[in-house]
């Protein structure tokens, strides 16, 4: 997964599905999304914001909220994500307000219902976003039954965050030592140290030599010429042994050419 999701800004982008690992590393996108999990535990950061998520509780990430899910084993959940229109309905008719970042959700009678409803093929993309925006407005409505709905607030330290990663994401070759950032970015080194260890669900250097390896797993099935220790040290690393250190972390394995 992009640190920036961009598969989530495609319009009519809805994604619902259930699954029982869950893992994904810091990232954003515009889609708004929920998880929910029934069954087990699941720790999840959220706007900075840190919990272990057991049966019966949700979470949800507003558009451009950085957030993450750390591995899990025996859990059984749901992830909701779509375009921020579909929800937009709801969202006026509640004068604005959006669920907290964490909350209590029981009703996963409901939940099923709809995720067996969207896994129909729709006839035409009308029908489809129709039966989206409806699966939409039933969930938000579900929630405001039991849930106190609040002001959407302003996270500058998220707005950050995001900016940080979309820059990581597109410069993997550049500079990306935390003095680095600090300098581009405008703070202390310490300040940008303490933002990105409250947001991100891993070390700094371990969150930037996974794009740098991803960049390089990319470019070897490209790229046919060049030895595997250049597209490592093209792809940023200045270490031959943290590159196949953190290859074997990522894929579980020695990078070949096939």
């Amino acid at each position: 997964m992009s640190y920036y999701e961009s598969a989530a800004e495609k319009p009519e982008y809805f994604y619902f599905s259930k699954r029982g690992d869950f893992q994904t590393t810091a990232h954003f996108h515009g889609a708004i999304e929920f998880l929910f999990v029934e069954r087990g535990e699941q720790e999840v950061t959220v706007g900075g914001e840190r919990r272990i998520l057991r049966a019966g509780e949700a979470c949800f990430a507003e558009s451009f909220c950085p957030h993450s899910y750390a591995p899990s084993k025996d859990v059984d959940a749901f992830v909701l994500l779509g375009e921020r229109r579909y929800f937009e309905a709801s969202f006026s008719a509640l004068s604005q307000k959006q669920p907290p970042r964490f909350f209590r959700f029981e009703n996963f009678e409901l939940l099923k219902w709809l995720y067996a409803l969207c896994r129909k093929p729709c006839q035409t993309p009308v029908n489809a976003y129709a039966v989206y925006e409806s699966t939409a407005k039933l969930l938000l409505a579900e929630i405001a039954e039991t849930t106190v709905f609040e002001e959407k607030k302003k996270d500058k330290q998220g707005d950050l965050i995001c900016q940080i990663l979309q820059y990581a994401n597109d410069q993997p070759q550049a500079d990306l030592s935390l003095r680095a950032l600090a300098k581009k970015f405008g703070y202390s080194h310490e300040h940008l140290s303490r933002i990105l260890h409250k947001y991100l669900s891993e070390n700094w250097n371990g969150f930037v030599n996974r794009i740098r390896v991803r960049l390089a797993e990319q470019t070897l099935r490209k790229n046919t010429t060049d030895s595997i220790v250049k597209i490592a040290f093209d792809c940023g690393f200045e270490s031959v042994h943290t590159f196949y250190r953190a290859y074997q972390k990522e894929f579980g394995k020695r990078p070949r050419r096939n």
